[in-house]
Protein backbone atom coordinates (compact mmCIF):
# COMPACT_ATOMS: atom_id res chain seq x y z
CA UNK A 1 0.00 0.00 0.00
CA UNK A 2 1.28 3.44 -0.81
CA UNK A 3 1.58 6.04 1.89
CA UNK A 4 -1.86 7.24 2.90
CA UNK A 5 -2.55 10.85 1.92
CA UNK A 6 -5.04 13.56 2.83
CA UNK A 7 -6.73 15.20 -0.15
CA UNK A 8 -9.23 17.93 -0.79
CA UNK A 9 -10.67 19.04 -4.10
CA UNK A 10 -11.28 22.74 -4.53
CA UNK A 11 -14.72 23.39 -6.07
CA UNK A 12 -14.57 24.34 -9.73
CA UNK A 13 -18.23 25.16 -10.15
CA UNK A 14 -19.86 28.36 -8.97
CA UNK A 15 -22.32 27.66 -6.17
CA UNK A 16 -24.62 29.77 -4.09
CA UNK A 17 -22.85 31.50 -1.21
CA UNK A 18 -24.17 29.25 1.56
CA UNK A 19 -23.10 26.14 -0.31
CA UNK A 20 -19.67 27.60 -1.04
CA UNK A 21 -19.10 28.56 2.59
CA UNK A 22 -20.03 25.07 3.74
CA UNK A 23 -17.74 23.51 1.15
CA UNK A 24 -14.87 25.85 2.02
CA UNK A 25 -15.15 24.98 5.70
CA UNK A 26 -15.06 21.26 4.95
CA UNK A 27 -12.06 21.61 2.66
CA UNK A 28 -10.10 23.71 5.11
CA UNK A 29 -10.50 20.98 7.70
CA UNK A 30 -9.14 18.38 5.28
CA UNK A 31 -6.38 20.57 3.87
CA UNK A 32 -4.68 21.59 7.12
CA UNK A 33 -1.62 19.44 6.50
CA UNK A 34 -1.69 19.51 2.70
CA UNK A 35 -1.42 23.29 2.41
CA UNK A 36 2.01 23.17 4.09
CA UNK A 37 3.56 20.54 1.83
CA UNK A 38 6.96 22.02 0.89
CA UNK A 39 8.57 21.68 -2.50
CA UNK A 40 12.33 21.39 -2.95
CA UNK A 41 14.39 21.99 -6.13
CA UNK A 42 15.57 18.87 -7.93
CA UNK A 43 19.18 19.27 -6.86
CA UNK A 44 18.09 19.22 -3.20
CA UNK A 45 16.01 16.05 -3.46
CA UNK A 46 18.52 13.72 -1.83
CA UNK A 47 17.63 10.16 -0.86
CA UNK A 48 19.60 7.93 1.48
CA UNK A 49 19.38 4.24 0.72
CA UNK A 50 20.60 1.00 2.25
CA UNK A 51 21.49 -1.42 -0.54
CA UNK A 52 22.29 -5.01 0.38
CA UNK A 53 22.62 -8.52 -0.88
CA UNK A 54 22.63 -11.53 1.39
CA UNK A 55 22.63 -15.27 1.77
CA UNK A 56 20.70 -15.15 5.04
CA UNK A 57 17.51 -13.66 6.48
CA UNK A 58 17.94 -10.25 8.08
CA UNK A 59 16.42 -7.34 10.01
CA UNK A 60 17.56 -3.79 9.29
CA UNK A 61 17.24 -1.02 11.89
CA UNK A 62 17.83 2.72 11.66
CA UNK A 63 18.05 4.57 14.98
CA UNK A 64 16.35 1.61 16.71
CA UNK A 65 13.49 1.55 14.18
CA UNK A 66 12.84 -1.65 12.27
CA UNK A 67 12.73 -0.46 8.66
CA UNK A 68 12.88 -3.74 6.72
CA UNK A 69 13.37 -7.50 6.98
CA UNK A 70 13.38 -10.70 4.92
CA UNK A 71 13.05 -14.32 6.02
CA UNK A 72 14.02 -15.85 2.71
CA UNK A 73 17.63 -16.35 1.65
CA UNK A 74 19.57 -15.01 -1.32
CA UNK A 75 18.46 -11.63 -2.67
CA UNK A 76 19.45 -8.06 -3.55
CA UNK A 77 17.47 -5.17 -2.12
CA UNK A 78 17.46 -1.36 -1.92
CA UNK A 79 15.70 0.20 1.07
CA UNK A 80 14.68 3.87 1.16
CA UNK A 81 15.68 5.34 4.54
CA UNK A 82 14.33 8.90 4.21
CA UNK A 83 10.99 8.24 5.97
CA UNK A 84 12.96 7.29 9.09
CA UNK A 85 15.51 10.11 8.84
CA UNK A 86 14.07 13.10 10.67
CA UNK A 87 17.07 15.36 10.11
CA UNK A 88 20.76 15.59 9.32
CA UNK A 89 23.36 14.28 11.73
CA UNK A 90 24.89 11.01 12.88
CA UNK A 91 22.58 8.01 12.71
CA UNK A 92 22.94 4.35 13.67
CA UNK A 93 22.33 1.65 11.09
CA UNK A 94 22.13 -1.88 12.48
CA UNK A 95 21.74 -5.17 10.68
CA UNK A 96 20.91 -8.51 12.29
CA UNK A 97 21.52 -11.79 10.47
CA UNK A 98 19.58 -15.01 11.10
CA UNK A 99 20.28 -18.62 10.10
CA UNK A 100 19.11 -19.78 6.67
CA UNK A 101 16.40 -22.44 6.76
CA UNK A 102 18.85 -24.93 5.25
CA UNK A 103 21.03 -24.89 8.39
CA UNK A 104 19.82 -27.88 10.40
CA UNK A 105 21.56 -26.67 13.56
CA UNK A 106 19.60 -23.36 13.38
CA UNK A 107 22.86 -21.40 13.66
CA UNK A 108 24.62 -18.91 11.39
CA UNK A 109 27.96 -20.20 10.18
CA UNK A 110 30.83 -17.87 9.30
CA UNK A 111 30.62 -19.07 5.68
CA UNK A 112 26.96 -18.01 5.54
CA UNK A 113 28.14 -14.40 5.79
CA UNK A 114 31.41 -14.65 3.88
CA UNK A 115 31.84 -17.79 1.76
CA UNK A 116 34.83 -16.35 -0.10
CA UNK A 117 35.99 -13.02 -1.54
CA UNK A 118 33.35 -13.18 -4.28
CA UNK A 119 30.41 -14.63 -2.36
CA UNK A 120 29.57 -12.66 0.76
CA UNK A 121 27.12 -10.35 2.47
CA UNK A 122 27.38 -6.73 1.27
CA UNK A 123 25.77 -3.62 2.77
CA UNK A 124 26.03 -0.11 1.30
CA UNK A 125 24.90 3.25 2.62
CA UNK A 126 24.16 5.30 -0.48
CA UNK A 127 23.28 8.94 -1.20
CA UNK A 128 21.47 9.61 -4.50
CA UNK A 129 19.40 12.34 -6.13
CA UNK A 130 15.78 11.64 -7.03
CA UNK A 131 15.09 11.48 -10.76
CA UNK A 132 11.58 10.51 -11.84
CA UNK A 133 12.76 10.20 -15.45
CA UNK A 134 15.22 7.43 -14.60
CA UNK A 135 13.83 3.85 -14.63
CA UNK A 136 15.26 3.27 -11.14
CA UNK A 137 14.05 6.65 -9.87
CA UNK A 138 17.51 8.03 -9.08
CA UNK A 139 20.23 9.98 -10.85
CA UNK A 140 23.68 8.54 -11.40
CA UNK A 141 25.28 5.28 -10.28
CA UNK A 142 26.09 3.84 -6.89
CA UNK A 143 29.66 4.31 -5.72
CA UNK A 144 29.98 0.82 -4.29
CA UNK A 145 33.59 1.04 -3.04
CA UNK A 146 32.97 4.42 -1.41
CA UNK A 147 29.67 3.49 0.23
CA UNK A 148 30.34 -0.02 1.50
CA UNK A 149 29.86 -0.77 5.17
CA UNK A 150 32.32 -3.53 6.13
CA UNK A 151 30.52 -6.75 7.00
CA UNK A 152 32.54 -9.28 8.99
CA UNK A 153 31.73 -12.92 9.64
CA UNK A 154 31.07 -14.27 13.15
CA UNK A 155 34.09 -16.01 14.69
CA UNK A 156 32.04 -19.19 15.17
CA UNK A 157 28.55 -20.58 14.73
CA UNK A 158 26.02 -18.31 16.48
CA UNK A 159 22.18 -18.04 16.71
CA UNK A 160 22.14 -14.36 15.63
CA UNK A 161 24.87 -12.07 14.30
CA UNK A 162 24.55 -8.29 14.27
CA UNK A 163 26.63 -5.25 13.41
CA UNK A 164 26.12 -1.52 13.94
CA UNK A 165 27.45 1.37 11.86
CA UNK A 166 27.50 5.11 12.43
CA UNK A 167 26.41 6.83 9.22
CA UNK A 168 26.56 10.55 8.48
CA UNK A 169 23.59 12.34 6.91
CA UNK A 170 24.27 15.91 5.79
CA UNK A 171 22.24 16.66 2.65
CA UNK A 172 18.58 16.49 3.72
CA UNK A 173 16.77 19.75 2.92
CA UNK A 174 14.06 19.11 5.53
CA UNK A 175 13.66 18.75 9.29
CA UNK A 176 10.79 16.58 10.52
CA UNK A 177 9.46 16.53 14.06
CA UNK A 178 8.37 12.91 13.75
CA UNK A 179 8.44 11.11 17.07
CA UNK A 180 11.33 13.22 18.44
CA UNK A 181 9.01 14.84 20.99
CA UNK A 182 7.21 11.62 21.80
CA UNK A 183 6.84 10.15 25.25
CA UNK A 184 9.19 7.32 26.26
CA UNK A 185 6.61 4.54 26.38
CA UNK A 186 9.09 2.11 27.93
CA UNK A 187 8.73 4.00 31.23
CA UNK A 188 4.99 3.35 31.46
CA UNK A 189 3.14 0.40 32.94
CA UNK A 190 3.41 -2.06 30.05
CA UNK A 191 0.19 -3.96 30.74
CA UNK A 192 -1.82 -0.75 30.82
CA UNK A 193 -0.01 0.53 27.73
CA UNK A 194 -0.80 -2.67 25.85
CA UNK A 195 -4.45 -2.45 26.83
CA UNK A 196 -4.70 1.08 25.42
CA UNK A 197 -2.75 0.15 22.29
CA UNK A 198 -5.00 -2.81 21.53
CA UNK A 199 -8.05 -0.60 22.01
CA UNK A 200 -6.62 1.96 19.55
CA UNK A 201 -5.77 -0.69 16.95
CA UNK A 202 -9.22 -2.24 17.33
CA UNK A 203 -10.73 1.15 16.57
CA UNK A 204 -8.63 1.34 13.38
CA UNK A 205 -9.67 -2.20 12.53
CA UNK A 206 -13.35 -1.34 12.95
CA UNK A 207 -13.09 1.81 10.82
CA UNK A 208 -11.62 -0.20 7.96
CA UNK A 209 -14.00 -3.11 8.35
CA UNK A 210 -17.04 -0.80 8.43
CA UNK A 211 -15.96 1.14 5.35
CA UNK A 212 -15.15 4.37 7.20
CA UNK A 213 -12.07 4.78 5.05
CA UNK A 214 -11.87 8.58 5.10
CA UNK A 215 -12.03 8.58 8.90
CA UNK A 216 -9.12 6.14 8.91
CA UNK A 217 -7.26 8.33 6.41
CA UNK A 218 -7.76 11.38 8.60
CA UNK A 219 -5.97 9.60 11.45
CA UNK A 220 -3.01 9.07 9.11
CA UNK A 221 -2.49 12.76 8.28
CA UNK A 222 0.75 13.19 10.27
CA UNK A 223 2.24 10.05 8.77
CA UNK A 224 1.11 10.99 5.27
CA UNK A 225 2.40 14.54 5.44
CA UNK A 226 5.84 13.70 6.83
CA UNK A 227 6.32 10.73 4.54
CA UNK A 228 5.39 12.91 1.57
CA UNK A 229 7.98 15.50 2.61
CA UNK A 230 10.69 12.84 2.96
CA UNK A 231 9.79 11.38 -0.45
CA UNK A 232 9.73 14.85 -2.11
CA UNK A 233 6.20 14.26 -3.40
CA UNK A 234 4.59 17.05 -5.37
CA UNK A 235 0.95 18.05 -4.99
CA UNK A 236 -0.18 15.91 -7.92
CA UNK A 237 1.42 12.78 -6.46
CA UNK A 238 0.04 13.63 -3.03
CA UNK A 239 -3.49 13.85 -4.42
CA UNK A 240 -3.13 10.75 -6.56
CA UNK A 241 -1.93 8.65 -3.63
CA UNK A 242 -4.97 9.66 -1.61
CA UNK A 243 -7.40 8.41 -4.25
CA UNK A 244 -5.45 5.22 -4.86
CA UNK A 245 -5.33 4.42 -1.15
CA UNK A 246 -9.05 5.05 -0.65
CA UNK A 247 -9.73 2.67 -3.52
CA UNK A 248 -7.26 0.05 -2.26
CA UNK A 249 -8.53 0.10 1.32
CA UNK A 250 -12.13 -0.06 0.16
CA UNK A 251 -11.48 -3.10 -2.00
CA UNK A 252 -9.39 -5.07 0.45
CA UNK A 253 -10.58 -4.06 3.92
CA UNK A 254 -14.34 -3.50 4.02
CA UNK A 255 -15.85 -6.56 5.67
CA UNK A 256 -12.51 -8.38 5.55
CA UNK A 257 -10.59 -7.18 8.61
CA UNK A 258 -9.28 -9.91 10.90
CA UNK A 259 -9.58 -9.83 14.70
CA UNK A 260 -6.54 -8.50 16.54
CA UNK A 261 -5.81 -11.63 18.56
CA UNK A 262 -2.37 -12.72 17.35
CA UNK A 263 0.12 -10.00 18.22
CA UNK A 264 3.01 -8.87 20.34
CA UNK A 265 3.51 -5.25 21.42
CA UNK A 266 6.93 -3.97 20.42
CA UNK A 267 8.59 -0.63 21.17
CA UNK A 268 11.04 0.96 18.76
CA UNK A 269 12.76 4.33 18.36
CA UNK A 270 14.27 4.10 21.85
CA UNK A 271 10.84 3.56 23.37
CA UNK A 272 8.97 6.28 21.46
CA UNK A 273 7.30 4.17 18.77
CA UNK A 274 4.84 1.33 19.30
CA UNK A 275 3.72 -1.46 16.99
CA UNK A 276 1.40 -4.43 17.33
CA UNK A 277 2.92 -7.07 15.10
CA UNK A 278 2.64 -10.77 14.31
CA UNK A 279 5.08 -12.49 16.69
CA UNK A 280 6.24 -15.49 14.65
CA UNK A 281 5.88 -17.60 11.55
CA UNK A 282 5.81 -16.52 7.89
CA UNK A 283 4.11 -13.23 8.81
CA UNK A 284 6.50 -12.27 11.59
CA UNK A 285 6.79 -8.45 11.91
CA UNK A 286 3.68 -7.90 9.78
CA UNK A 287 1.22 -5.50 11.37
CA UNK A 288 -1.52 -7.14 13.45
CA UNK A 289 -3.90 -4.90 11.48
CA UNK A 290 -4.65 -7.41 8.72
CA UNK A 291 -7.32 -8.06 6.11
CA UNK A 292 -8.11 -11.33 4.39
CA UNK A 293 -10.40 -11.52 1.38
CA UNK A 294 -11.20 -14.31 -1.06
CA UNK A 295 -10.22 -12.11 -4.02
CA UNK A 296 -7.08 -10.38 -2.69
CA UNK A 297 -5.81 -12.71 0.02
CA UNK A 298 -4.01 -11.48 3.14
CA UNK A 299 -2.81 -7.88 3.43
CA UNK A 300 -1.06 -6.21 6.35
CA UNK A 301 -1.66 -2.51 7.00
CA UNK A 302 1.49 -1.28 8.70
CA UNK A 303 0.81 1.13 11.53
CA UNK A 304 3.39 2.64 13.90
CA UNK A 305 2.18 5.03 16.59
CA UNK A 306 3.67 7.40 19.12
CA UNK A 307 2.24 9.57 21.88
CA UNK A 308 3.19 13.26 22.04
CA UNK A 309 4.40 14.37 25.44
CA UNK A 310 1.52 15.67 27.52
CA UNK A 311 -1.06 13.78 25.44
CA UNK A 312 -2.99 10.61 26.21
CA UNK A 313 -3.75 9.90 22.55
CA UNK A 314 -1.78 7.84 20.07
CA UNK A 315 -0.80 9.36 16.72
CA UNK A 316 0.03 7.30 13.62
CA UNK A 317 3.55 8.29 12.67
CA UNK A 318 4.76 5.78 10.05
CA UNK A 319 3.71 2.57 8.40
Amino acid sequence: MKNLMIYCCLPLLICIQACAQKQDKKEKELATMEDKLPQYPKDKQISYIAHLNSKTPFELYLDDNLVDWEWRSGFNKSIELNPFLLNNGTHILKIRFFPPESNEDKLIHPTDIIADKDVKWNLYFVKLKKDAADPLGYEGKIDYPGSELPIVAPPSNVPVWEQEFKVEVAALPYNLKGWSEGEDLSKLDQKELEKKAVSYFNNLRNLLNDGKIKEFMALNKTNDFETSVSNYDNQEQYDQDYHENVDLLTKKCVGNMQPIDNYVMKLYGHGKILRLEIPEGKYKHWSALMSDSKKYGKSSWGIMVYRPKGSKDFVIIRK
